[in-house]
């Protein structure tokens, strides 16, 4: 509120600068003008003769004066502004590589600075949309393709019973694939439209990922994998729910990712009015190049799409997180696993 009013100060300051120079301008001029008819005769000035022509004359020369120096004087300050039109203009028609450098005045140097730096979000934000519809459109395709496909073999052929179980299971399979992307794509929007977290209450942190933990026991248990655990007992204030979902992703990579027979580390200390969990698998871990793209939408480290998933839980995690204040980091080597670290205020 202070720097909005600070800015219109400023640009009142400048008006009321602009016009005063413009009146001296004027009134030097135009006597400059008049002083130089009087002595050559144009203008009669002398004492016996009426007044009210002389006064009529100036005033013409003055009007004409004033009005010359307006329109020059008028370009000046509005040069920038016509060079933001034009920007505005390449804007409004979809070119958001447009940057505009007004040096002087101050302000005009940071109204560039706002411009250029909103026509980057733009850019960011048109690359992300084009990405996140071609992402979307290859999660959706391939299982309707798969569905379509042995649809059709049920239909044109007489499969044993054998086949098709086989075919009917990867129907099934496939269709709950999409079921699942549909939730997690709504889930996912609900998150983001949120902007005001409610419902917060007072529970166990560690007790809830103990049930998470729990909750995943047919996936972990098949691949035989054993847990350390070693957690204190942290008391937060929360949307229970939406936690859950944090925990329920990030343990659910770790047994995704894991070896069969491996192990995955989970920890929760309290420091300094943090709540820090992490929990450490023994995957094939995530390279550099890579490491910063994983919390973006549809991205999937395993570009095969060999793996179960569809790219939007870490997103998920990341605004789940966003929302309560806390945040989510990684750290990873290649062949050496992940480790997910987690910071909450309590």
């Amino acid at each position: 509120m202070k720097k909005r009013a600070g800015v219109r100060i400023k640009i009142t300051l400048l008006t009321t600068g602009f016009v005063f120079i413009l009146l001296v301008l004027t009134m030097f001029a135009s006597n400059a003008i008049i002083i130089f008819a009087i002595k050559h005769g144009w203008i009669t000035a002398r004492p016996e003769q009426s007044i009210i022509p002389f006064l009529f004359q100036s005033g013409i020369i003055s009007i004409i004066i004033g009005t010359a120096i307006s329109l020059f004087m008028s370009r000046l300050p509005l040069r920038p502004l016509h060079t933001l039109i034009q920007a505005i203009h390449e804007v409004s028609v979809g070119n958001y590589d447009v940057k505009i450098h007004l040096e002087h005045p101050r302000e005009f140097q940071e109204l560039s600075e706002c411009f250029n730096q909103m026509t980057d979000e733009l850019a960011g934000t048109e690359m992300f949309r084009s990405d996140f519809i071609n992402n979307f459109s290859h999660e959706f395709k391939t299982p309707i393709v798969s569905i379509l496909g042995f649809a059709k073999l049920l239909r044109s052929q007489v499969p044993d019973d054998c086949q098709s179980r086989e075919y009917l299971d990867i129907i099934i399979e496939e269709s709950r694939r999409l079921s699942d992307l549909s939730a997690t794509v709504l889930n996912l929007s609900k998150v983001e439209s949120l902007t005001l977290l409610t419902d917060k209450t007072v529970y166990s942190l560690s007790e809830q990922i103990r049930e998470s933990i729990l909750l995943l026991e047919s996936k972990w248990s098949k691949k035989q994998i054993n847990f350390d655990i070693d957690m204190e007992e942290v008391m937060i204030t929360a949307n229970e729910p939406l936690l859950k979902q944090v925990w329920m992703n990030l343990l659910d990579n770790a047994v995704k990712f894991s070896p069969a027979e491996g192990r995955i580390t989970i920890t929760l200390r309290l420091n300094i009015g943090n709540a820090v969990f992490t929990v450490k698998d023994q995957g094939e871990g995530i390279d550099d190049k890579m490491i910063k793209f994983i919390f973006d939408k549809f991205y999937q480290g395993d570009t095969s799409h060999n793996m179960e998933g569809n790219g939007l839980g870490l997103p998920l995690v990341k605004k789940i997180l966003e929302l309560h204040r806390g945040e989510v980091s990684v750290q990873s080597q290649a062949k050496k696993g992940c480790i997910f670290i987690v910071r909450l205020p309590v």
